[in-house]
């Protein structure tokens, strides 16, 4: 596979993050369900947020990008509740950093999806499937 090659090859991922953050006078729970674009480039697998959609994290391989978007996603939940005055403050910083995203950048993953069901597009053989409509969620409550 050429550079040009990977560098056009996406993989339309979905991904779970379910964790709990103690901020200013709260606990609170968050349970993600994401979407990202992963690329594999010559310097290891990138992943490029679509919800949330303002996050990029690389690393040598598909699962280690996946810790990187993990540990990116805590340390910025972390400083999201530390500058929150309020749960309510809290809650409504991540839902809308989550729901962030561009039009542009949907349209790649919907385009990357299509890609994949027909078949154009091969992924790796270990990751799970996902048939149903792919949609984001994000739920944020008290611990």
């Amino acid at each position: 596979m050429t550079q040009t090659d990977q560098k056009s090859l996406m993989w339309p991922l979905i991904f779970a993050y379910r964790e709990t953050i103690l901020g200013q006078g709260f606990l609170a729970e968050i349970t993600l369900r994401g979407r990202v674009l992963a690329s594999p480039e010559s310097d290891g697998v990138w992943v490029y947020g679509v919800n949330p959609g303002a996050i990029a994290v690389g690393a040598p391989t598909l699962g280690d990008t996946h810790g990187e978007l993990r540990n990116a996603l805590h340390r910025l939940f972390i400083d999201f509740a530390q500058e929150a005055g309020t749960f309510d403050d809290f809650k409504e910083t991540i839902e809308r950093f989550v729901g962030e995203s561009d039009p542009e950048t949907q349209q790649e993953w919907d385009m990357a999806r299509a890609s994949v069901r027909a078949g154009n597009v091969s992924v790796p053989s270990d990751l799970p499937r996902e048939t149903s409509e792919a949609q984001y969620f994000v739920q944020v409550t008290t611990a």
